[in-house]
């Protein structure tokens, strides 16, 4: 008969495992697909780097 604690080591023990695996596939997606951001232009600002105001009234 099999101990009840090591029934309850090899259940973490295989969610563990099957956690990793799905984040080490997730990754390799991830790493695979990822495009990066477009080279910039010598004298284009970045589009990222700008500032923006908003500004709200909420008076009636």
């Amino acid at each position: 008969m099999i101990n009840p604690a090591l029934v309850i080591a090899l259940v973490i023990l295989g969610w563990g495992s099957a956690a990793v695996a799905m984040l080490w596939g997730l990754l390799r997606v991830i790493r695979h697909h990822y495009q990066g951001l477009p080279p910039q232009a010598e004298g284009r600002p970045n589009p990222r780097s700008e500032r923006h105001e908003v500004k709200v009234s909420l008076s009636a």
